[in-house]
């Protein structure tokens, strides 16, 4: 059974992501292509998102020249002579349509939510609606900690102790688990075997 779903668009560009039984599926689509990813929760490291919002200046600047060009030549239809008022005009909305479609596919308003192989999972902010992507985010983050927490903080006296205490740490590490969570744990681990290797908190 699938589980939440949340579903984005920008211009030609949609993503749809998808959480999955231990996984999170991404389908995106472009004018060109098409893909589909799915990233294990366990590679997804909800403990640093980054927002970061991002708008390409210089298009903004000559957008808004050609705008303010546009306007005065309609406003001021007296400074020319003949036709040519209609083709400058035309010349000058086109350009200020084209630079701020630039402009805008250009920006950015993004989460970012980092990868341990060194990527990022990149989702548009505030889209469709804040309330849905909060939510999404807020259960991905969710199924992230439910799922590490199952698999690596069941205490198993029959395994070595050292990878178990390695595993705690890097949870602690990824603020899966509190440091009163890990101590515990720890705890747990080596006073039922009576065992003591130096393993610092």
């Amino acid at each position: 059974m699938r589980g939440m779903k949340l579903s984005q668009r920008k211009l030609f560009l949609s993503r749809e992501y998808t959480l999955e039984k231990g996984f999170l599926r991404i389908r995106s689509k472009d004018l060109t292509s098409s893909a589909e990813l799915c990233v294990p929760y366990e590679e997804i490291d909800i403990s640093k998102i980054i927002k970061q919002k991002k708008t390409d200046n210089i298009m903004l600047i000559i957008t808004m020249i050609f705008g303010v060009f546009f306007l005065i030549n309609i406003f001021n239809p007296n400074n020319y002579n003949g036709d040519g008022l209609l083709e400058v005009a035309i010349f000058l909305f086109m350009a200020t349509v084209v630079c701020g479609l630039i402009t805008y596919v250009k920006s950015k308003n993004v989460t970012l939510i980092p990868t341990l192989n060194n990527g990022y999972l990149e989702f548009l902010k505030n889209k469709p609606s804040n309330e849905q992507f909060e939510d999404f985010i807020l259960e991905l983050s969710n199924k992230v900690i439910v799922f590490l927490k199952s698999k690596y903080t069941a205490i198993d006296l029959e395994m070595p102790l050292e990878p178990q205490l390695i595993n705690l740490a890097w949870l602690k590490d990824r603020e899966i688990i509190t440091v009163e969570e890990f101590e515990s744990l720890k705890t747990k681990l080596t006073g039922k075997r009576g065992d003591s290797i130096g393993f610092n908190s």
